[in-house]
């Protein structure tokens, strides 16, 4: 039961990630602000999220997740409401929350070393305020979420190859089920077994083509609709990803991972002798 609702968090969070942004570009519809402007506050809420932390993990800072959500839409509305126009208002929602994510890492004492994760989400805020202050095109700000795409592929191929990948970190408590000692098999394992290593490097480094090719088909699908078109092409734009991701959850699931299970027990068999 614990495997399966750790999974299913896993899901929904992904689901979320994929949905948010659209779900609130309709949701905000009867304000009667820009359609860029909409998909700009989406976006803050979805920074939110990311920063707050990995749902499944259960250490979601959701406190500050909504402090950044807030204080980033705050920003948007109040600088457009003011009459600094769509582009600047997004700016200064993009530049709040990279204050708030590099003030977070500067003094959160509890961690060590700038992690991954929040490495990868600092690249993609200041990719974010970058990517703004471009252009206000609907179009585009949806699109930007492409470039998001590409350089979660580029960590995830990245992460792939290192002693810790992204894969490993987040498949294995689904593997422990919640057993410590079968926690630590996996840790012994990882270490002794090249065949188990390759599978959750596979995973990891599957998931970043995902991403890859998600971030070309979005720009195809979304640059081929009408420019009026955004509210349709927001859903549609995601129809890839969500069978690529549901292509490879079924594969891992079947194929792969009942391979890693496999040799767990074997370790696990050996250390109970």
């Amino acid at each position: 039961m614990r495997k399966r609702a750790y999974l299913a968090i896993m899901l929904l969070n992904i689901a979320a990630d994929i949905l948010l942004p659209a779900l609130v570009l309709v949701a905000l519809t009867p304000t009667g602000l820009p359609t860029a402007v909409r998909l700009a506050i989406g976006g803050t809420l979805l920074t939110g999220k990311a920063v707050a932390g990995r749902v499944e993990t259960g250490v979601f800072r959701w406190r500050f997740g909504i402090l950044v959500a807030a204080l980033a839409t705050t920003a948007i509305v109040g600088c457009y409401l003011a009459g600094f126009g769509a582009v600047p208002s997004m700016v200064a929602g993009a530049i709040t929350s990279g204050v708030l994510v590099i003030g977070d890492l500067l003094l959160d004492r509890s961690r060590p070393t700038l992690d991954g994760f929040a490495l990868l989400v600092l690249v993609e805020v200041a990719l974010g305020v970058v990517l703004t202050s471009i252009s206000g095109d609907a179009r585009f700000v949806l699109a930007r979420t492409s470039l998001y795409m590409a350089v979660g592929g580029v960590y995830m191929l990245v992460s792939a190859f290192t002693t810790n990948p992204l894969m490993r970190t987040a498949l294995k408590p689904v593997a422990a089920n919640g057993d410590p000692a079968r926690a630590e098999a996996f840790d012994r394992t990882w270490e002794k077994s090249r065949q188990f290593r390759a599978i959750y490097r596979g995973l990891t480094a599957g998931f970043g083509v995902v991403l890859l090719i998600d971030a070309v088909l979005r720009i195809v699908i979304i640059y081929g609709q009408p420019a009026d078109a955004v509210t349709k092409t927001s859903f549609t734009s995601q129809i890839p990803l969500i069978v690529m991701v549901a292509l490879w959850f079924v594969i891992g699931r079947g194929l792969v991972v009942p391979r890693a299970r496999r040799i767990l027990d074997a370790e696990m068999e050996v250390s109970s002798r």
